[in-house]
C-alpha cells in the first residue's frame, strides 16, 4: 500500500470510529436493538411508500439481470446494513469489507442475531486489496467516495468479477465545470468527509470504462434525497461552525466536522452542484 493510500485509510478508520460513537448513542435512546443501523441516506419512496434509507437498495439494482443465489460483495459495507437487508430476499452468498473493527463487530453480532452467518461474512480490509473473487454482483453505496485512488479502485472491483457479472455504485458525483463559489463547497464537503478525490459522472464512467465495464444503467437520485433549504440549514450550520472552531483548538469536533459537511453537501444537491447517482455497469468477457 501507498502512503497516500495508508493515510486516506487511516483517515476513514478514524472518521468512522467517531461516528460509530454517535451512531450507537442514537441507538441507545431509540432502544434499538438492531446493531447494523444503515449508514447511507433516507430517500423519499417514487412509488408513495415510506422515506427510508434501505429504499435505495431496491431502486439500484432495477432491471438489472442477475442470478439466482449470487455471490456478492459489498465494498465498503459499513455494519452490512445492505447485505442483511437484501440476502433474505435475493439468496446468495455475501462478503463486506470495510476498514472499520468497530462496524465489522456490530455487523457480525446482527448477522449471528438474525441466523445468517453462514451466508454472509464481514472482512476487515480495503477495496483496492486482493478480493476473493469471483462474484456475480459488487454493490458499494456512498464508500467508492473514500478512494484515494478511484481508477485502481474500480480496477480492483472488475477483477473480483465474474464475466457478466455486474458492478453498481451509488455516491455522490460533482458536476463538472462548477463555479467558483460551488466549488470552494465541494471542497469543504470533500475534506470534511474525508473524500480526496470525489470523481464527477464522467470520471466515474471513464474509470469504469478501462477497467472493462460497459454501463447498462443509470438513475439520479437527487430529487429522492432529504436535502434541505439554505434558509433551513443557515442555524444548525452556524451553530456547528463555531463548535467545531472551539472545540478543534482541543483536538477534537469530529463529529461536527461531520455535520458540516452533511449539510455543505446538502446545500450542494440543493443547487445541483452535485447529484445523487446510481451506476450500473456490466463486465465484458
Amino acid at each position: 500500500m501507498d502512503i497516500q493510500a495508508e493515510k486516506q485509510r487511516r483517515r476513514v478508520v478514524r472518521y468512522y470510529r467517531w461516528l460509530d460513537r454517535l451512531e450507537a448513542m442514537r441507538n441507545h435512546r431509540r432502544e434499538q436493538d438492531n446493531q447494523a443501523q444503515p449508514v447511507h441516506r433516507a430517500l423519499r419512496d417514487p412509488a408513495g411508500g415510506p422515506t427510508s434509507p434501505m429504499l435505495v437498495h431496491r431502486l439500484m439494482l432495477e432491471g438489472l439481470d442477475l442470478p439466482a443465489e449470487p455471490r456478492v460483495l459489498d465494498a465498503g459495507c459499513g455494519y452490512g446494513a445492505t447485505a442483511l437487508d437484501l440476502l433474505p430476499q435475493m439468496g446468495g452468498q455475501w462478503l463486506g469489507v470495510t476498514l472499520s473493527e468497530v462496524q465489522a463487530r456490530r455487523g457480525r453480532l446482527e448477522a449471528e442475531r438474525r441466523g445468517l452467518t453462514e451466508r454472509f461474512s464481514i472482512a476487515v480490509q480495503s477495496y483496492d486489496d486482493p478480493l476473493p473473487g469471483e462474484f456475480d454482483l459488487v454493490v458499494g453505496i456512498e464508500s467508492l467516495i473514500h478512494s484515494a485512488d478511484p481508477a485502481r479502485t474500480m480496477a480492483n472491483l472488475a477483477g473480483a468479477l465474474r464475466p457478466g457479472g455486474h458492478m453498481v455504485m451509488v455516491d455522490d458525483m460533482p458536476e463538472e465545470n462548477l463555479p467558483a463559489d460551488a466549488m470552494r463547497d465541494v471542497a469543504v464537503f470533500k475534506r470534511l468527509w474525508r473524500c480526496p478525490v470525489a470523481p464527477s459522472r464522467q470520471g466515474w464512467l471513464g474509470h469504469m470504462a478501462a477497467a472493462g465495464l460497459e454501463l447498462v444503467r443509470e438513475a439520479d437520485l437527487t430529487e429522492l434525497t432529504l436535502a434541505r433549504s439554505a434558509e433551513e440549514l443557515a442555524a444548525p450550520l452556524a451553530r456547528q461552525r463555531r463548535r467545531a472552531f472551539w472545540l478543534g483548538l482541543l483536538g477534537r469536533g469530529l463529529r461536527e466536522e461531520a455535520d458540516i459537511g452533511g449539510m455543505t453537501l446538502e446545500t450542494l444537491l440543493r443547487r445541483g452542484a452535485v447529484r445523487y447517482r446510481v451506476l450500473a455497469a456490466r463486465k465484458l468477457g
